[in-house]
């Protein structure tokens, strides 16, 4: 009997799947500009986000920053995991390969590479894909939307959606079911992908000599690394002394 409840259960996900799967390819359609995509990327996102296993999104989120800067941090995300390292923020780093994909492990189970898909005005498009040691092992691939605008007060408000694709097809529909257990991973790697590029964001705006003065005092190598973020702080300081100095 408990065999027949179980794929009984497994027949209902399928189902329930089947039935939200036109919703979920409005909703991704409005949020990936798919024919802004090269012919690769595109490829990448669809094989993720047309069958997705768990659909997740997350409320407005807002921080104190500028958007040049967290630009910059979100599309170099070596360059971000070198200064979040050294800020003590994390303890590894992200590295670029031949093929411009960033690998990262994380020494906490987690281990993989992304791509950023696409670029634009006040949108990124993030395709992950990678391997989760723990209670259950699963390998997948994930597609994270982040969409941001400047809001007054130096303020940037954002929003985050991911898809992810498990490939282990028992786990997949168990997970659809059962989509604590998925979801739960998927928050805490989507908010770790996000993390870096926010608080260093804020650092910069709210005391960009603190930041300077940091990667003053790391390797020559990552110096250069650095040197056009840093360009960027100093920059951005600049223009902030100037507002505050011209007269009401």
């Amino acid at each position: 009997m408990r065999w027949v409840a179980f794929f009984t259960c497994l027949f209902l996900g399928v189902l329930c799947a089947a039935s939200v799967r036109a919703e979920d390819d409005a909703v991704v359609s409005r949020l990936i500009p798919f024919d802004s995509l090269t012919i690769t990327n595109r490829a990448l996102a669809h094989d993720v986000t047309d069958r997705p296993t768990l659909h997740c999104d997350y409320p407005a989120e807002t921080f104190k920053g500028r958007i040049p800067m967290f630009e910059y941090l979100f599309d170099h995300m070596d360059s971000c995991s070198a200064l979040a390292q050294k800020e003590g923020l994390i303890t590894y780093r992200a590295t670029r390969d031949a093929e411009n994909r960033l690998h990262a492990d994380d020494h906490d189970g987690a281990a993989g590479y992304m791509i950023n898909v696409y670029a634009g005005d006040g949108k990124r498009v993030i395709y992950v894909a990678g391997t989760q040691h723990g209670l259950f092992d699963a390998s997948g691939r994930g597609v994270a939307v982040v969409d941001y605008h400047a809001k007054a007060g130096d303020e940037i408000e954002y929003t985050r959606t991911a898809f992810v694709k498990v490939d282990n097809v028992v786990l997949a529909t168990m997970a659809q079911m059962f989509s604590i257990f998925l979801h739960g991973t998927v928050d805490k790697h989507f908010a770790k992908l996000i993390r870096n590029p926010v608080l260093l964001s804020e650092r910069a705006q709210s005391d960009p000599q603190k930041l300077l003065d940091l990667i003053a005092q790391m390797p020559v190598a990552d110096q250069q690394l650095m040197a056009p973020f840093a360009e960027l702080v100093r920059s951005n300081a600049s223009v902030r002394v100037a507002e505050s100095n011209r007269p009401l």
